[in-house]
């Protein structure tokens, strides 16, 4: 005769779950819809006086008009396109405002799919930022504001290397807070040095979201005596110079080959001090 095994409390327990239907409550199909669906900015009221349209008919003669142009691919239905069009209108106005050399363009990606795709564009909003025509390898990837593409472009327009000639202008750019600075110490401001330091300039550039480090070329031993060059010096010589708030003003002499490639890899390695000084802190310039 069979004997029928004894239940213990975990046996009762395992039946009752099994006994027992379980349901799963899902969300109503509108409810969860909604909570995905981003809300769409209103954009009706944004003046494009100063942005112009461009399209596939006269995108090409525009650029070949125009020294520099930021240009804005966007979706209309894009949540970030529409959010960006009034920042990037106001930025355009604010520009024009100043007389710089930069004009705003936008681009419908979704009409001119063919230009898109020719300029990279993989997502919305995509700026691109061109020079005589060729598009440079920095999209902007900042704050959606007006104030920060105006730094952004700004930044841009200024020359891949600046001139320093007379003492007031290289006590400025000593004096200013903060920052760093590449100074090359030339025979001439013009010729192969030259080109090697903007070309190092360049690639600085594509590594950083904004300018991180400005650079200078002289010929004066003056100018290079306060950038801690040694005016007897063999040129070309180089120096970075770091100045950060409360702490006096370093420099580090590449003695490397000067080839833009070698620059920029110098200038990548010593353009962020090891210690950083924080002026609330406890700590105090002289324990740097």
């Amino acid at each position: 005769m069979a004997v029928m095994p004894m239940l213990t409390p975990r046996s009762v327990l395992l039946m009752l779950l099994l006994a027992t239907p379980f349901i799963i409550l899902l969300p109503h199909p509108s409810r969860a819809s909604a909570s995905l669906i981003l809300p769409v900015p209103e954009v009706v009221h944004v003046n494009k006086a100063h942005v112009v349209v461009l399209t596939a008919a006269n995108f090409s003669s525009f650029l070949a008009v125009r020294r520099h142009v930021v240009v804005d691919f966007y979706a209309p239905w894009c949540y970030w396109s529409r959010k960006l069009a009034p920042e990037y209108a106001a930025a355009a106005s604010l520009l024009s405002d100043k007389g710089l050399d930069v004009a705003l363009a936008m681009v419908d990606s979704t009409q001119e799919r063919q230009l898109a795709r020719a300029h990279g564009v993989e997502g919305y909003p995509t700026v691109l930022f061109f020079v005589d025509g060729v598009p440079k390898h920095y999209p902007y990837y900042g704050e959606r504001t007006k104030d920060a593409m105006v730094v952004w472009i700004s930044q841009r327009l200024v020359p891949e290397v600046q001139n320093v000639t007379t003492i007031d202008e290289a006590e400025k750019i000593i004096t200013r807070s903060g920052g760093v600075a590449m100074l090359a110490f030339l025979d001439s401001l013009s010729g192969a040095h030259s080109d090697e330091l903007a070309a190092a300039s360049r690639l600085e550039d594509m590594s950083s979201l904004y300018r991180a480090v400005n650079f200078y070329q002289t010929t004066s031993r003056d100018v290079a005596k306060l950038f801690h060059v040694d005016p007897e010096a063999k040129r070309p010589s180089l120096v970075l110079l770091n100045k950060q708030e409360g702490i006096k003003l370093t420099g580090v002499l590449y003695d490397g080959e000067f080839r833009a490639s070698a620059i920029a890899e110098f200038v990548s390695a010593n353009k962020i001090p090891l210690i950083t000084y924080h002026p609330h802190a406890r700590s105090h310039p002289s324990d740097v």
